[in-house]
């Protein structure tokens, strides 16, 4: 029997290696797997794909202490006794499930992951590994998304009905990853589409990077009225009137599938776009990786690992373990 402990500290920890994954604070050397600001902080030394280096760099508010170390996908890198390598992880552009490769056996970090394709990363492939570190942010068998194809025709079929009785559809996703999303989704509609300053900034990093978009102008720019607005859910929408006259808002998210969301977040309507896997997609990444133990993080990190053991995988909340002991 080999015991070997994988913590739950801020973020996953491998004490061995003294290396940390997503940690939420600082920490003397992390892994950070994508750009979101919940994943990111000020590291004295951190890895990343070029990508979301680029992408982190943007978002800050002020210059960062630390340095952060590119590694393009696939280019393993010797660390403190491991060998750590990136691949896509689907959720947003440069976004990376990590592999930590030790004397004890594989552990492979996911991240936030999608399989499905998407408009602007590349979707999550299975990469064999003793241990998976799962995340669950819908780890709950409610949260099956439809298909992808169908809820955008539904948001392109509502944005043209909204535009027919005179007002100006406007579509909420964070503005980076969803906003790009919904951005590329409506490249076949025709429609001249408006950005939030936030979302404009972002797309702009991500032309860069090499993405192509229809074409697009910031919110409040000389020219014509948008005729469909995307902006970020926590943007404020007061002064919307002023530039856009009547407006009715969509928000376009994986939460979509909670019957309550329209009326909390007091908007028009909900899409259920989601740039994370589903349920059944985290369930059955777990079971194709096939690994000896998978711990759940984040979300419904109980839920998840409840059903995994179900479907006869041994599984449990990272959280609530101190050591893992491999066979």
């Amino acid at each position: 029997m080999i015991s070997y402990p994988i913590l739950w500290e801020s973020g996953v920890y491998l004490p061995e290696q003294h290396l940390w994954l997503d940690p939420r604070q600082p920490r003397p050397r992390a892994v950070i797997s994508h750009a979101h600001s919940d994943h990111v902080a000020d590291h004295p030394l951190a890895y990343a794909t070029p990508a979301t280096r680029r992408l982190v760099t943007h978002r800050r508010r002020k210059p960062s202490a630390g340095t952060v170390e590119a590694v393009p996908y696939g280019e393993p890198i010797a660390l403190n006794r491991c060998v750590v390598t990136f691949y896509p992880a689907g959720h947003v552009l440069g976004s990376a499930q990590t592999l930590v490769e030790t004397d004890f056996g594989r552990v492979l970090y996911t991240g936030d992951l999608r399989t499905r394709a998407g408009f602007t990363s590349t979707p999550a492939q299975p990469t064999p590994a003793d241990v998976l570190v799962l995340e669950s942010t819908f780890g709950k068998p409610h949260y099956r998304f439809p298909d992808a194809g169908e809820v955008i025709a539904a948001m392109v079929s509502w944005c043209k009905s909204v535009l027919d009785g005179g007002a100006t559809p406007v579509l909420l996703g964070y503005s980076l990853g969803k906003g790009q999303e919904i951005l590329s989704a409506l490249a076949a509609a025709g429609l001249t589409i408006g950005l939030h300053a936030s979302s404009f900034g972002v797309t702009e990093v991500y032309r860069e990077l090499g993405c192509d978009f229809p074409p697009y102008q910031r919110l409040g720019d000389a020219g014509p009225r948008p005729a469909v607005v995307i902006m970020p859910p926590t943007a404020r929408r007061a002064a919307l009137a002023d530039q856009l006259g009547v407006f009715k808002t969509a928000a376009l998210t994986g939460w979509a599938m909670d019957r309550s969301l329209k009326d909390r977040l007091a908007v028009d309507a909900v899409f259920p776009l989601s740039d994370h896997a589903d349920f059944e997609e985290l369930c059955c990444y777990a079971e194709t990786i096939g690994a000896r133990m998978t711990y759940t993080v984040l979300g419904f990190d109980e839920e998840l690992a409840m059903h995994l053991r179900r479907r006869g995988l041994r599984a449990k909340p990272l959280a609530a373990i101190d050591q893992l002991r491999l066979f």
